[in-house]
């Protein structure tokens, strides 16, 4: 695999590692048999391995996923006080583990079709410049609908992290001379934007997360950078925050109170680097900005501000990965300072958390929060547990917000989901992509890999609008074309493997515009 490419994507894109299903310890000296073990033996190593999480079930993953697994353990971070595995209960957990796991995972039911329930034009973007259009081979990890050229129209940015790269799809442009242009470069493997004014001089800026690489690394070589607008309406670049393990995500929002924003900071890391932390608006022209460690966890993908637990004052709702599995609530005590606390955790460790967005999906008027479960890129596995739903907000108890997990459909590798009306008839639907961009393509043929899940009287139907294409990391709903109904754009990310071989070729974005 390419030195340069061996991409993890933070959760996303971003995310990356179920080694972390088991703790580290040290491999046995010889291969141990597949015979199963004593209760007794059972329960030492459910003991083991929920020292640190809980011990995930041998159906999880297939046999030989397990052998590989298992004796990798060694030198992953452990929380502190947690002992390594000693030689005997690493032996008993690959006992347990290969004499109960299949030999390989169930199939999920896919779509005999494409759905013609809904009509979409289908058309492929790409940069009209000869590096993109001969390789083919997009890294797009992040894509928004913003009003950047026109305050009534919706333009798509894009980030693109191989050539380090900010696109715009404008959509003043004719239909027939619609192109995707250079926005800005050099900008450290962007993985996310925003686009919000946070120098008050009443022009939107643009808010990059930078992976600072994209080979999965302790180095910490990610950041936040922030790109002013010029009266000329060029950005010009400046690093906000210090160097960081692979930042994902960004967001503005006065957590003290001041007057100022504020900007809570995801960085995913890999194995210790990775925490949560706030950038404290200090003020002064540019604005200084201060870190403030939150929490040290690796595994952070998103991080959205919102008052929760309705006391007035902004807490931050965020999706951690890697053997945590969570969703948490990090609480604000009024002055800005964050508590995290366990919203919700996933039924396993090899769950795959891969996003996070915050929509009324019941429609009684508060907001819910969206979840995505379809990490592939720790085996390269099509898991038919992944998949999107919905943490549905019930209510408060003692003043914590209180939630009830809600399946929305199964899809392999769904990497993101967003939701919106797509048929007109009052209710939000669900569009979930599928990111498994490591296997051979032949792999996918037959897959659903972008899913319409409708909203119906009596729970949800599952559409497919594409098959066989799981290279999506990224999406973005908004009405490009004005015709008043929503269009989808997908991204779309090639791999490149060992020799430099692509496994496929690919368009920057594939947009699908409603009639």
């Amino acid at each position: 695999m390419g030195s340069s490419d061996k991409f993890c994507q933070v959760r996303s894109l971003f995310l990356l590692l179920a080694c972390s299903l088991l703790l580290g310890c040290p491999p046995p000296s010889a291969k141990p048999q597949a015979v199963p073990l004593s209760a007794e033996e059972r329960s030492q190593v459910m003991v083991a391995c929920g020292r640190c999480h809980p011990a995930p079930d041998p159906s999880l993953l297939p046999k030989a996923r397990w052998e590989e697994l298992i004796p990798t353990m060694l030198g992953m971070p452990l929380p502190k006080g947690v002992e390594q595995l000693s030689e005997l209960e690493l032996e008993l957990a690959l006992r347990h583990y290969t004499s109960q796991a299949p030999s390989e995972l169930p199939r999920a039911p896919q779509a005999k079709a494409l759905s013609t329930k809904l009509a979409f034009a289908v058309e492929g973007f790409i940069p009209q410049r000869k590096e993109f259009l001969a390789t083919r081979s997009p890294a797009v990890s992040n894509l928004r609908f913003v009003n950047l050229s026109d305050p009534n129209k919706q333009d798509l940015l894009i980030c693109e992290m191989r050539s380090q790269s900010l696109f715009l799809l404008p959509a003043w442009a004719p239909q027939k001379q619609r192109r995707i242009m250079g926005l800005a470069r050099g900008l450290n493997y962007p993985s996310r934007v925003l686009l919000q004014d946070l120098t008050g001089d009443r022009r939107p800026d643009l808010l990059v997360t930078g992976l600072g690489g994209m080979d999965p690394t302790n180095e910490e070589r990610g950041g936040v950078l922030l790109l002013t607008q010029t009266p000329q309406r060029k950005f010009e670049a400046r690093a906000i925050a210090p160097a960081v393990g692979r930042a994902t995500d960004a967001r503005p929002a006065d957590l003290d109170g001041d007057g100022d924003l504020d900007l809570v900071v995801c960085a995913f890391g890999w194995r210790g680097p990775g925490k949560l932390f706030v950038l404290r608006n200090e003020g002064g022209s540019p604005t200084r900005y201060e870190p403030v460690e939150v929490d040290s966890r690796d595994g952070y993908i998103h991080a959205i501000p919102h008052d929760l637990d309705q006391d007035g004052d902004l807490d931050v709702v965020a999706v951690i990965a890697q053997e945590h599995e969570r969703v948490v609530f990090l609480r604000n005590d009024g002055k800005g300072q964050l508590e995290p606390l366990t919203l919700y955790a996933a039924p396993h460790p090899a769950w795959g958390s891969s996003g996070l967005e915050l929509h009324d999906m019941d429609g009684d008027g508060d907001l819910d929060l969206l979840v995505s479960n379809g990490d592939s890129l720790d085996d390269r596995l099509l898991k038919p547990y992944h998949g999107v739903g919905y943490l549905e907000l019930t209510g408060l108890e003692r003043g914590l917000p209180q939630v009830t997990y809600r399946r929305i459909g199964d899809q392999y590798g769904c990497e993101a989901a967003s939701a919106a009306d797509l048929d007109g008839d009052g209710d939000l639907d669900v569009v979930g992509v599928s990111f498994v961009p490591q296997v051979d393509p032949k792999t996918w043929e037959g897959i659903d890999t972008v899913v319409w899940f409708e909203r119906t009287a009596s729970g949800w139907e599952r559409h497919a609008l594409e098959q066989g294409r799981a290279i999506h990391p990224c999406l973005a709903i908004g009405d490009y074309d004005r015709n008043g109904k929503p269009d989808i754009a997908v991204g779309n990310y090639v791999w490149i493997g060992e020799g430099d071989r692509a496994t496929t070729q690919a368009d920057f974005v594939t947009l699908f515009t409603a009639r």
